[in-house]
């Protein structure tokens, strides 16, 4: 018992080091993990929410195979990219946002963003590009809804604003037009 207490101050800084370092660990290395977990399982759930609406919204153009125009402006027989910029001056009237810059990024033959062919029935290809619009939210929020609403088939990849603070925003908006391959 003497021995104890003559080294209890060695035995409780040898304890509190102990758990010093399991708290560091713990810190440094599973809670991260955790996070990421957090995050990937929130990307997933986006991505096959996002695979649902592309699913759904082809069905219904599928099911309207009688109204073949409708199929033709949703996804054309080629990438008819002057009509896909039309289109995009019509929807920034329509919202009031003004269209400062437009770069087509790439153009796909056959695969979405994931890879995977789109499932149309046939082969697809898709034209992603990136736009800065500029005005207020309002005008923002209507942009995209319009966007949209288009009878092309566009999905919106993702957006940010610049300066979120500011009464005029400049916001950057990815989105992809999909259209068939002959």
């Amino acid at each position: 018992m003497e021995q104890l207490n003559k080294y209890r101050s060695s035995i409780m800084l040898g304890l509190a080091l102990l758990f010093i370092i399991l708290l560091a660990v713990y810190m440094l290395a599973v809670r991260p993990l955790g996070e990421q977990t957090e995050t990937y399982e929130q990307n997933i759930t986006e991505l096959q929410q996002e695979g649902q609406l592309l699913q759904t919204r082809i069905a219904e153009l599928q099911s309207h195979q009688g109204d073949n125009a409708a199929v033709m402006a949703a996804v054309p027989a080629e990438a008819a990219s002057e009509q896909l910029l039309t289109a995009l001056e019509q929807v920034g009237e329509k919202s009031r946002a003004r269209l400062t810059n437009i770069e087509f990024q790439s153009i796909v033959p056959g695969a979405n963003s994931s890879g995977e062919g789109v499932p149309i029935g046939t082969q697809a290809g898709q034209i992603q590009m990136n736009a800065e619009i500029q005005g207020g939210y309002a005008q923002i929020h209507e942009w995209m809804n319009q966007l949209q609403q288009m009878p092309r088939l566009v999905t919106i990849d993702s957006f940010s604003f610049e300066q979120p603070y500011q009464p005029i925003l400049t916001a950057k908006v990815t989105f992809t037009a999909y259209y068939t391959i002959q």
